[in-house]
């Protein structure tokens, strides 16, 4: 073949990838999701796994934490959307009590805001209309985790050598960011969540479920739910409790910000924050909220392969 015609050819076949791409990628993102799950639970099954084969280790890590998520989610659920429906009634008077009191005209920010406090609920929505695809990434993460050294297995398909330590490397990084940002999200809403209780806030459950959701977009969801829970203490208790909150809420930040946002971030990715928060935003962009979850996990991908293709 000339190489004019080898050259459309190749044009044609990535043209052809980018539009099969645009038709999968959700599809994709649930794939890399359990990718990242099993890179996750990967430290738990190797541990079943001195005593047990590798089928019973898998089973009895995901067990283990599926069954312990699902039993604390039952356990909470009935108190948390009862908080979550008096968080929602509640955000109609704080903009009625700011209007009246400090004559702030905030009728623009009652979309933004009501939707900001039923994120949580609204997550909790998708992901039962979105059953099979998380049924779907569940099974395959299980799959995945049959296979030990199921990613290293790759490399010999891919051009160049050395590519198995690179995958095995991201791969681990992956599944430590996994279980940091679960860590830091359970325990944003935990500290956050039992000053509310302390200072007498109404919902403070439901707050702090919902700051540990958006924690997954480090700082910003930890400071809207702040001035969420600021507005809430305003109305319910005066100006005094609303400080309160906010001052509790900027030890838990510089808690975070101090110690467990750069040791994350510094250990598994290796880029700045700033950096990280720029690809969560670009990411939620193009992929909406799954893309947000999986921002970091992705770019953790990047960052092994051009540190691979740089050697």
């Amino acid at each position: 073949m000339p190489p004019t015609g080898r050259f459309f050819l190749s044009l044609a076949l990535f043209l052809l990838g980018l539009w099969a791409l645009s038709r999968l990628y959700p599809l994709l993102l649930w794939v890399f999701l359990a990718f990242t799950l099993a890179a996750a639970l990967d430290p738990l099954v190797r541990f079943f796994r001195r005593g047990l084969p590798q089928p019973s280790a898998v089973l009895g890590a995901y067990l283990l934490v599926f069954g312990t998520v699902g039993l604390g989610l039952y356990l909470a659920a009935p108190l948390l959307l009862a908080q979550f429906h008096h968080l929602s009634e509640l955000v109609p008077q704080v903009l009625d009590w700011l209007e009246g009191n400090l004559g702030l005209s905030v009728a623009g920010l009652v979309p933004s805001l009501a939707s900001s406090a039923r994120v949580a609920g609204d997550l909790l929505l998708r992901m039962a209309a979105t059953a099979s695809e998380l049924t779907l990434a569940l099974v395959l993460a299980v799959m995945i985790s049959l296979e030990p050294h199921l990613v290293a297995r790759v490399a010999p398909y891919l051009p160049g050598s050395g590519w198995a330590e690179a995958l095995e490397d991201t791969w681990r990084r992956m599944g430590y960011w996994a279980r940091a940002q679960f860590l830091v999200a359970l325990s944003f809403a935990l500290l956050f969540g039992g000053w509310l209780l302390f200072l007498g806030v109404p919902s403070p459950f439901a707050l702090g479920v919902l700051g540990g959701v958006l924690e997954v977009v480090p700082f910003v969801g930890g400071i809207v739910t702040a001035a969420l829970a600021a507005l809430v203490a305003l109305t319910a208790h005066g100006p005094l409790v609303a400080l309160l909150v906010l001052a509790g809420y900027g030890v838990i930040a510089l808690l975070e910000g101090k110690v467990l946002i750069p040791y994350i971030y510094g250990r598994t990715v290796g880029f700045h924050p700033a950096l990280v928060l720029l690809a969560i935003f670009a990411f939620g962009k193009l992929f909406g909220f799954l893309g947000i979850f999986l921002a970091v996990p992705m770019t953790i991908l990047g960052a092994g392969i051009l540190k691979h293709w740089r050697r």
